[in-house]
């Protein structure tokens, strides 16, 4: 096949999702196109990633529009702009399918197709903000045209589903498609503490990943446990940055807590797997913004390392509280504090709860499995706009 693959940015080490989907497809045989708003070619990656790089077509689309553009009335603007846009992917872009990252890409590959009397198929993979989001903003008013035309509305949550449906997506064209990690490249290590316990957390510095309550919950956890001794690594950067050094600071851990900035994918994995905790403690952002399910709570799993999230969005897909994981309520520190505290003090319990973390993640999140399972629905749309 012909694949398009439509994203924002390519490749972001936050969406290491779309860099392995495509790499897949070119394993796999297919000819692939990336379009993408922004190319970060110095992104730090993988050498197998950068050696496949060089096989994948890259265009940069939406083209960039003239600035003097900008100042015509919006509605003239829009036309305009959805013109170009039209134009450009018609004379960049040659594919029998496409797939949209995120429904803002959807969206956009919808208007970018407007008219034409044949066009690819197009599935849309929906993550995170832009069902939560747009949800709570206007009941996802920005997808009508997208849910009508668009061929297949993928969620990484079955939450995400419904919500959809519910906001006006054909049932008939909606399913859930749980994203997965070469679980196979994940060496499995059974939790072995050392005297300091090693907590970790890898993430976009935003609100939606709910770090402040971490911080806080490891404040309550040094002044009722005083006996467990522990460090608190946060790697990953964003707008949050100084406010939670400030929070920090404020309650006197700054001698615990470091701020290691972004990582490459292979340093995180390595802080991963020496790390004896992994701190998820996502919450609904005041935007209302959610998240899918966290890759890096699979990451964390398939490599024994135990983790702490919450009941939030899709994670409860992954995390079976008291079976793979620990789950404490949003906002709730209390509760995040004593789920670290259990882990910290019963040694069983953790390697308990790790080895049936890696089967959850060998069985349901196998990326292999699920990418297979993305191109064969692929292949099943072009089978229907074929006949």
């Amino acid at each position: 096949m012909k694949i398009c693959f439509c994203v924002s940015s390519f490749p972001a080490l936050s969406q290491t999702f779309v860099t392995t989907q495509v790499l897949y497809a070119v394993r796999a045989g297919h000819e692939v196109t990336v379009a993408c708003k922004v190319f970060e070619p110095d992104a730090p990656l993988s050498r197998d990633i950068r050696d496949f790089i060089n096989q994948v077509n890259i265009v940069v689309w939406p083209t960039q529009h003239p600035a003097m553009l900008k100042r015509l009335p919006t509605a003239l603007f829009d036309r305009l702009v959805a013109r170009l846009d039209r134009n450009a992917w018609r004379q960049q872009i040659d594919a029998d399918l496409v797939i949209a990252h995120f429904g803002y890409r959807g969206a956009a590959v919808v208007r970018a197709q407007h008219g034409w009397a044949a066009r690819p198929p197009l599935a849309t993979v929906f993550h995170g903000r832009d069902v939560s989001v747009e949800l709570r903003k206007n009941r996802m008013a920005k997808y009508r045209d997208l849910f009508v035309e668009g061929d297949l509305h993928l969620t990484v949550n079955a939450l995400f589903a419904t919500q959809l449906i519910d906001c006006g997506a054909p049932a008939t064209r909606v399913d859930t498609h749980h994203l997965g990690i070469p679980v196979a490249r994940y060496a499995f290590e059974a939790p072995n503490p050392g005297k300091t316990l090693r907590f970790l957390s890898v993430c976009r510095l935003v609100p939606k990943k709910g770090l402040q309550v971490a911080i806080e919950a490891l404040a309550l956890l040094r002044d009722s446990h005083p006996e467990i001794d522990w460090c608190y690594d946060i790697g990953g950067d964003g707008p949050l940055l100084a406010d939670l050094n400030a929070q920090a600071i404020r309650l006197n851990l700054q001698d615990r807590i470091r701020f290691i900035g972004a990582l490459p994918h292979e340093d995180t994995l390595a802080r991963m797997s020496q790390a004896d905790l992994l701190l998820g403690p996502s919450v609904t952002a005041p935007d209302g913004d959610q998240e899918g399910i966290p890759v890096t709570l699979m990451e964390a799993m398939a490599l024994g390392t135990p983790v702490c999230a919450t009941y939030h969005s899709g994670i409860p897909e992954l995390v079976s509280h008291g079976e793979t994981g620990l789950l404490s309520h949003e906002g709730d520190a209390g509760g995040l504090r004593d789920n670290i505290a259990a882990l910290a003090l019963d040694r069983k319990l953790a390697e308990s709860l790790a080895k049936a973390a890696r089967r959850k993640i060998e069985h349901d999140f196998n990326e292999d499995r699920q990418n297979e399972h993305l191109l064969a629905r692929c292949r099943m749309l072009l089978q229907r706009a074929a006949s």
